[in-house]
């Protein structure tokens, strides 16, 4: 008997080996993602396929060729391919494979994130969250929570990021794993870094810290530390902050994690940047972009650029300031989705070159028109002549026509050249500034200048990539027409100068004349908030066509001028124009929030009425004082 079952064992154990082996290798599989060690992940999931393709066996062949594509697509997002992951949730839902099906959506939703399609990011988070809940996983259901909270933060919708990073810590306080409550902490920090009070991050960044220390996982020491330094830099703290962000350094760097790296290298360009170390600002700002390229994420290089750009323009070199930020300023399009970004570009691209070729024809036709003018008399003249010697009994007769239908044909063509002209002088001002068309128009150039005191008002819709990637590209370029041409009418009112827009940005300047003054244009921006609150209260818009405007103001010197040869256009440059668009990115929704500069302007204006919101944190700039205004009741 004891024989017997001693032969059975020995037929069977092969079997109970490779499936106990094939569960090993799938979970350390799994563990090495998870902890970003990408090389051996790969080798443990080919290891599993090949043993799983040998033994038939389907699920684990499943699962080890989702963390193989999981952990290819995240070490090289270039290789990115949802259609993949798709493909494969579909075979694990037939395989019942639920939790390795609530990972990939999981993983799907960052990929979403990550290329700026925040409804896919948002859609596929929740699926995987009530794939854990129906489960029984507390674990998935926190992380998806976490998640969910950094997803609505990166869309300043910070009350659903503050929901959303508390029932992560609930959840992860029940367990007793810091691995689990390291990141949850680390999340609801950072929100706090945005919102304030400074304090607070500070305090959930030392709890995550402390977290990620139990751990031992370097790569959690290094986020961690990293948030911390960039806090003690936030607070004023700077030598603190130094040693901090370069301790996160040196472990980003032993890891060679791109992403981590750059991240690292710009919060300690920022640092010098603000105690005036430019040397190793822009040292740290260049290996923060070369790092943002490795990484190949949309969002990271536009902070790098950004960063150069503030450096670029604190060190006097304006040219490089430019390049960065129409860099910075392409990449911010880029997350609009494709099919409206291309329709965006395509409308933009075809009025510029209509808009050109009007102008070429315009001024052919004035100088054919002149031409004809002067062979046309002459020939009249001629004419004259020989009637004078052909026929002399009807010379006055002739003459009196003759002059007569020159006159009516002169003035018809000074009329023609001269409609014509206004056109091109009219399409010339649709362009630039009247001071600057003239001089363009009489020397063919035209000279930068500085001005001492201009302001600066800059809009953005909030919420803009989320509305877009639902609207048609008719509906979103239908109602940003709508919206700019009502902001160009109300400019035109207060004799400002429109600047440019850029996506669902809108620039314009008073200041630039001598017709604008700051009141100017802190009355424009309330009448173009106005506006916008108007066509939100309107019933027959539908809900999801409607914008939520921020708009900010700053008042002090600018650099202006010409940019480009074929499609010229007027910009301005200077810190002031960095300020006021910080202005907008930390105003509060439908609201004018304006600068110190442009208070102590209009402080004593009696149409105003001003909130003081305090100093708040603004990036590459420390604590600024700013204000809200309304129109004062009559």
């Amino acid at each position: 008997m004891r024989k017997s079952l001693f032969f059975l064992l020995f037929l069977i154990s092969p079997f109970i080996s490779t499936g106990q082996s094939l569960d090993s290798l799938i979970n350390q599989a799994y563990q090495a993602y998870s902890d970003y060690d990408y090389e051996r992940a790969i080798s443990l999931a080919d290891e599993a396929i090949s043993l799983a393709e040998q033994s038939g066996n389907t699920k684990i062949l499943t699962q080890a060729t989702l963390y193989k594509a999981l952990t290819t697509q995240e070490k090289d997002p270039s290789l990115a391919d949802p259609q993949t992951i798709l493909a494969l949730i579909e075979e694990m839902k037939e395989l019942g494979l639920d939790q390795d099906r609530a990972r990939a959506h999981g993983f799907l939703a960052t990929q979403y994130a990550a290329f700026g399609d925040i409804d896919e990011s948002a859609k596929n988070r929740l699926i995987a969250m009530d794939i854990y809940r129906e489960i029984g996983n507390l674990s998935g259901v926190s992380a998806s929570h976490s998640s969910l909270s950094l997803l609505y933060y990166d869309q300043h919708e910070y009350d659903s990021a503050f929901y959303h990073a508390r029932k992560s810590v609930e959840i992860d306080k029940g367990f007793d794993d810091p691995a689990e409550i390291q990141g949850s902490y680390n999340n609801l920090a950072i929100i706090f870094e945005h919102t304030g009070p400074i304090d607070s991050a500070i305090y959930y960044h030392k709890l995550s810290n402390e977290a990620a220390v139990q751990t031992g996982n370097p790569y959690a020491i290094g986020i961690s530390l990293s948030n911390l330094g960039n806090n003690y830099a936030i607070k004023g703290d700077y030598k603190l902050a130094e040693e901090t962000l370069l301790e996160a350094l040196r472990i980003r760097d032993s890891l060679a994690y791109a992403r981590g790296l750059a991240y690292t290298h710009n919060r300690l360009a920022n640092l010098y940047q603000q105690t005036n170390e430019l040397n190793k600002a822009k040292y740290h700002a260049d290996q923060s972009l070369i790092n943002a390229e490795k990484a190949n994420e949309v969002k990271i290089l536009r902070m790098s650029y950004e960063r150069l750009m503030e450096i670029a323009e604190k060190t006097g070199d304006y040219r490089s300031e430019l390049e960065y930020m129409k860099r910075a300023t392409a990449l911010k399009d880029s997350i609009l989705s494709e099919s409206n970004t291309k329709a965006l570009t395509q409308m933009v691209l075809n009025y510029d070159f209509e808009k050109r070729q009007l102008l070429d024809s315009i001024q052919d036709e004035q100088a054919r028109m002149e031409r004809e003018l002067v062979f046309n008399e002459r020939l009249e003249i001629a004419r004259n002549r020989q009637i004078i010697f052909v026929i002399s009994g009807l010379l006055l007769g002739v003459i009196a026509i003759g002059f007569y239908r020159r006159s009516l044909y002169i003035k018809k063509s000074s009329e023609i050249i001269a409609k014509e002209k206004e056109r091109s002088d009219e399409l010339l001002l649709n362009i630039l500034p009247a001071a600057v068309a003239e001089e363009l128009k009489a020397t063919g150039h035209s000279e930068a200048r500085q001005f001492e005191k201009v302001t600066v008002i800059f809009t953005d819709f909030a919420g803009f990539t989320k509305k877009a990637a639902n609207l048609s590209a008719d509906e979103l370029v239908k109602e940003l027409n709508i919206c700019f041409k009502a902001f160009d009418t109300i400019i035109d009112e207060y004799k400002l100068e429109k600047i440019k827009t850029i996506g669902d940005a809108y620039m314009a300047a008073g200041g630039l004349n001598s017709e604008s003054t700051v009141e100017n244009v802190v009355m424009a921006a309330l009448k173009m908030n106005a506006f916008i609150a108007q066509r939100n209260h309107n019933s027959e818009i539908k809900p999801g066509v409607k914008f939520d405007m921020r708009c900010g103001i700053n008042t002090g010197p600018v650099v202006a001028g010409i940019v480009g040869i074929k499609k010229f256009q007027y910009d301005i440059w200077g810190d002031t124009v960095n300020v006021a668009q910080r202005m907008e990115t930390s105003c509060e929704i439908n609201h004018v929030n304006i600068s110190e500069a442009t208070y102590e302007h209009v402080k004593d204006d009696p149409r105003f009425r001003f909130e003081y919101r305090g100093k708040i944190e603004v990036k590459g700039k420390g604590e600024l004082p700013m204000w809200n205004v309304e129109e004062a009741e009559s």
